[in-house]
């Protein structure tokens, strides 16, 4: 299990490339209307207005599993796992949407997250890359999923900077 995370200022183009993407399946939504992919955003962006100083409110994050594991991969799992990941995230109390892809090999899902929780404060996201990792691997051996091995395996034409030149 990796985490990718990511942060931007609107929730317009995160929810698009989420919910656009050919076979993308909204799996789980808490805090949004979810008519629409406007009312998703609208909601998102209503919430924004709470703590209007925080530059960049949009959080998201892809969570990608090997593709050894895609049989034990059901939907409602990769909402479990998610779910869990956000709260040993410390992201909670918050919106969200998490949305499955099936444009890989890989099973994956992405999590859209209000960075402004819902009483108007800022979701911290001192050292996330670091917790992420730490997260990302108790999981994966807590839940016995396929844990990659060396760097060996790397689909380096894939690869973007800087991990290109490492």
């Amino acid at each position: 299990m990796i985490g990718k995370i990511k942060k931007g200022s609107g929730f317009k183009g995160c929810v698009n490339y989420v919910l656009g993407k050919e076979q993308a399946a909204l799996l789980h939504a808490d805090g949004v209307l979810t008519e629409s992919q406007g009312d998703i955003i609208r909601s998102f962006c209503m919430q924004t207005g709470m703590n209007p100083d925080l530059k960049k409110p949009v959080g998201h994050i892809a969570l990608s599993y090997s593709a050894v594991d895609a049989p034990k991969l059901t939907d409602e799992k990769m909402i479990q796992l998610a779910q869990e990941y956000m709260r040993e995230m410390k992201i909670t109390d918050t919106q969200y949407i998490i949305v499955r892809h099936q444009d890989r090999e890989h099973p994956h899902v992405h999590i859209a997250f209000n960075r402004i929780d819902n009483n108007g404060n800022t979701i911290s996201d001192r050292h996330e890359r670091l917790r992420s990792t730490r997260i990302c691997k108790e999981l994966t051996l807590k839940y016995g999923l396929h844990m990659a091995g060396g760097k060996d395996n790397v689909k380096r034409n894939r690869l973007k900077e800087p991990d290109r030149t490492k």
